[in-house]
């Protein structure tokens, strides 16, 4: 039985147009035809103004595919939206974290030292097998099969610990190796009957799915693709925050890849999820805004990924999916302008 939708705000990813400097462009084009460029209507973007927020329908492009983009505009100076668009950890414009940090290689997995099994995830994590009930590869199944024998008559807490650690040490694993492979060395999630789920395809093809950073900056949609065969443009600034969230009632870590850069005295982040616990399978966010009378237009575009959403029922599932997703991103984009004080 499919288990009901419930999805991690999956999410943002920036408007990418073109650094002081960068050939990508000689200057900045218009706001309306960057809101046409991300996909907005006419009449989309004509409600702009009205300081609600506008939703507006993404091409998905796999049965597992769940897409949704919003635009808000805020009448506040782009230098202070700027700023709060900056935090990263935890970002701004994300819901329902219960715990966060930043990953470094000198840090080691005590960089995720704070995420910690219960005893009840503990157990079921130490006997995990092919499914959805954990995102796991064959390997790292394996890898809790032979500490069964060691933590067997484990008590309490010290078993506790021990899984944890060992958790740990595999999400550290998993950033390391895309850091040194990008996407095509994650690895695939073990499903029942050999069906595996496969981030990496995921991620490259959410990073396709991106014609506004492919048209005004092609040099960051290269390496982002590439990553990280291709360097990042200069000034570009990457991070790999993780995240700990209640996702459908348990707790769920999450492994980001973050890009930051500055356009024309505003910002864009890239947000690349190349690890969820459970639930759903990655994800990508855009994140940016764009300059416009007398304020900001800050958007979203998100692109999230889950088994949940494919087979008998699609359709249906795709619509609920969404409107989960919509939700989410209008409680984040609620936050924002409570911090800034100036919604309507």
């Amino acid at each position: 039985m499919p288990r009901p939708l419930n999805f991690a705000a999956a999410s943002l990813l920036g408007m990418a147009l073109a650094l002081p400097g960068n050939p990508g462009l000689a200057a900045p084009p218009a706001p309306e035809e960057v809101f046409g460029v991300l996909g907005m209507a006419p009449g989309q973007i004509a409600e702009l103004a009205q300081g609600r927020p506008v939703a507006y329908a993404l091409d998905e492009g796999s049965a597992d595919e769940l897409a949704v983009a919003l635009a808000w505009y805020l009448p506040a100076p782009v230098a202070e939206v700027v700023k709060h668009l900056r935090q990263g950890d935890p970002d701004l414009l994300d819901v329902d974290v219960t715990a966060h940090g930043v990953i470094t290689e000198q840090g080691g997995p005590a960089s995720l030292s704070p995420i910690a099994l219960s005893k009840q995830e503990a157990e079921a994590m130490l006997e995990a097998g092919p499914g959805d009930e954990f995102n796991l590869s064959a390997h790292e199944i394996s890898g809790f099969k032979h500490l069964q024998p060691a933590l067997r008559r484990t008590p309490g807490k010290a078993f506790e610990e021990a899984v944890s650690q060992h958790y740990r040490e595999l999400l550290f694993h998993r950033v390391t190796v895309y850091r040194r492979g990008g996407t095509e060395a994650i690895a695939p999630y073990a499903r029942e009957e050999s069906l595996d789920s496969k981030p990496s395809l995921e991620l490259r093809q959410s990073a396709n799915e991106t014609p506004f950073l492919a048209r005004y900056w092609p040099a960051l949609h290269k390496a982002w693709l590439d990553y990280p065969k291709t360097p990042l443009p200069p000034g570009v600034v990457e991070s790999f925050p993780w995240v700990e969230k209640d996702v459908e009632s348990r707790p769920a870590a999450i492994l980001r890849h973050r890009v930051d850069a500055d356009w024309n005295g505003c910002v864009l982040v890239l947000t690349r999820e190349i690890y969820a616990a459970h639930s759903y399978n990655s994800s990508q966010w855009i994140t940016g805004c764009v300059p416009y009378r007398d304020g900001v237009v800050v958007f979203q575009q998100v692109r999230s990924y889950t088994d949940q959403v494919a087979g008998v029922g699609s359709p249906v599932k795709h619509v609920v999916g969404r409107e989960l997703l919509k939700d989410k991103m209008i409680k984040a984009f609620e936050r924002l302008c409570g911090v800034l004080g100036r919604c309507r």
